[in-house]
């Protein structure tokens, strides 16, 4: 009989405190994960506490400035002892056992090289961009020697990995009912926004680098972490050329922040 494959679950984590004892305790239950790293990414809320309360069940990387997802992703890939990894969001609110085993089987059984899961609650993310999960399997070996480049990119590593994994093969799942937090449920409104607006103008970054983009709309792109309003980051975003950024920063982030409207009145 072939030796059991041996899982790593990494969990990065940026004020998750709602959350991230619940998803923890959730993979340290499942028969299939050998391994639960959990990286801090410089947390300011309570989160630290909770990770730390599961004390030597699981491996605890501890930044202490936030570098982004990405970076924590790379640095959890790094330490892992697991052939395969699995990255699951400290957002979600009800991860189960099923959960778990759809990422891992279509790769631990050796039919795919990488699973993407989706949680086919969030209908506002349309295609083709319901692959910005954070739900993901991957083997170790694969993403060793990209490592570096994936600790730069922050939030915008979903694009980037996709990108990596284009001409292998990857299995898209459906993650029914699987549901995690919207930031608005998580921060502060003035927080949430801020967020929000970051993170869009790092994958459209991704984007930009993937599509080699015009040196007038990378300038547009760094000028929507200024928009003082909603409609000024519209105005900004209509500016835009390429069609692939444009249509991820309307359909995507720009619905997130039509939504934040209703919350904060300055938007």
């Amino acid at each position: 009989m072939k030796d059991k494959i041996k899982v790593s679950a990494i969990v990065p984590v940026f004020n998750e405190e709602k959350t991230v004892a619940k998803v923890v305790a959730a993979l340290l239950t499942s028969n299939q994960v050998d391994e639960v790293i959990v990286v801090n990414d410089g947390s300011i809320d309570k989160s630290l506490k909770k990770i730390k309360g599961f004390g030597k069940k699981i491996k605890l990387i501890n930044l202490k400035k936030n570098m982004g997802k990405g970076y924590a992703l790379a640095e959890g890939a790094r330490k892992a002892l697991g052939e395969v990894v699995m990255f699951i969001d400290a957002d979600i609110v009800n991860l189960k056992q099923k959960n778990i085993k759809q990422l891992l089987e279509p790769v631990i059984n050796h039919h795919w090289r990488a699973v993407v899961g989706v949680r086919k609650n969030i209908r506002m993310i349309p295609s083709p961009f319901a692959k910005l999960s954070g739900e993901r399997v991957y083997y170790k070996e694969d993403l060793l020697e990209h490592l570096k480049q994936i600790r730069k990119t922050r939030f915008g590593v979903e694009i980037f990995l996709n990108h990596l994994f284009d001409n292998k093969p990857v299995k898209k799942i459906s993650l029914m009912k699987l549901k995690g937090l919207y930031k608005y449920e998580k921060r502060d409104p003035a927080t949430a926004v801020k967020e929000y607006i970051d993170e869009g103008v790092e994958v459209a970054r991704e984007l930009a680098r993937q599509e080699k983009l015009l040196v007038e709309d990378l300038k547009i792109i760094e000028r929507l972490k200024k928009a003082t309003n909603f409609y000024e980051f519209k105005d900004i975003v209509k500016k835009i050329s390429n069609l692939r950024v444009r249509e991820y920063l309307e359909k995507y982030v720009l619905k997130y922040l039509q939504k934040a409207k209703s919350w904060w009145q300055k938007w």
